[in-house]
């Protein structure tokens, strides 16, 4: 019996890690496939198509969303991280110690409890971080408010205001929901982010557009293809292919689908042509 009670007891961490592990993991995978999936609706919106016509998957949202991350990202992500574990090396006790050995010395009958001190300062925290972000949401309706900030300051002041208490059962239920807004906070940030990234994307692509792949296409039956820069040729004799339509550009292949623009295509005016490959057509790109 005491065997088996030392396994549960050494096996609980072991299962708490793993769930705590799986848990951050699918948050975080939630979170890349909706960066990607704004990514594509900001960049491929831009020309009258919608991503989940597109045929794309999670797999290629995630990924797609994995370019977006900068290095300067990934070094916050590691500070944040060194700073959250200091608890794990004992420095937030060792400063306790030494706050209580000055206390001390200054004055014997200072009584004030230190953790009751950190919970005080953490709750004031809290609810002034949770204060601003409200009052900045509300500015924000008039003025031009970084949506960064305000999401940051409404995902981080539940949870301080809720930490001191998480590990009481009155406190366990509004810490709960106070992790559900910050994982709705990042998720908000996160597809934000990914919108400003396409849609920059998109204006890269109509600026760069002379410079993307040519596309020619000979058909057996005219198409109703036109726009600005788009030339129909018909041919005489007798030849497979008796239409020829050039000045098109590339803009997606996607499965033997091509999403195609005219050459000069003005944002807001210009069609969007899909075009599927079949035996009555030759796609030739250059």
């Amino acid at each position: 019996m005491t065997e088996q009670a030392s396994d549960r007891e050494s096996s609980s961490p072991a299962r708490s890690l793993v769930g705590l592990v799986v848990a951050n993991t699918s948050l975080i995978a939630a979170i890349l496939i909706y960066m990607g999936w704004s990514y594509d609706n900001a960049l491929y919106g831009a020309f009258h198509l919608n991503p989940l016509d597109l045929g794309l998957g999670p797999q290629e949202y995630a990924l797609r969303s994995l370019s977006l991350f900068s290095p300067v990202i990934v070094v916050v992500a590691v500070l944040f991280i060194v700073v959250m574990s200091t608890r794990s090396w004992g420095l937030d006790d060792a400063g306790r110690a030494l706050a209580r050995a000055g206390r001390t010395m200054l004055s014997p009958t200072v009584t004030a409890a230190p953790s009751a001190l950190g919970r005080n300062l953490a709750i004031g925290a809290g609810v002034s971080v949770t204060a601003v972000g409200l009052v900045l949401y509300w500015i924000a309706t008039r003025v031009t408010v970084s949506t960064f900030l305000v999401l940051a300051l409404l995902g981080g002041g539940p949870l301080l205001l809720t930490w001191p208490a998480r590990a009481r059962r009155p406190g366990r239920m509004p810490y709960a929901l106070a992790l559900v807004i910050a994982a709705v906070c990042a998720l908000w940030a996160g597809s934000v982010y990914a919108q400003q990234e396409g849609a920059e994307a998109a204006q890269k692509i109509i600026r760069d557009l002379p410079t993307t792949s040519d596309v020619v296409i000979y058909s057996t039956q005219p198409l109703a293809l036109s726009g600005q820069g788009i030339h129909a040729v018909p041919f005489t004799g007798d030849v497979p292919y008796r239409w020829e339509y050039s000045g098109l550009r590339l803009l997606l292949d996607q499965s033997g689908t091509f999403y195609l623009l005219p050459s000069q295509w003005v944002p807001g005016h210009d069609f969007t042509y899909i075009v599927d490959a079949n035996d009555e057509m030759r796609i030739v790109l250059y």
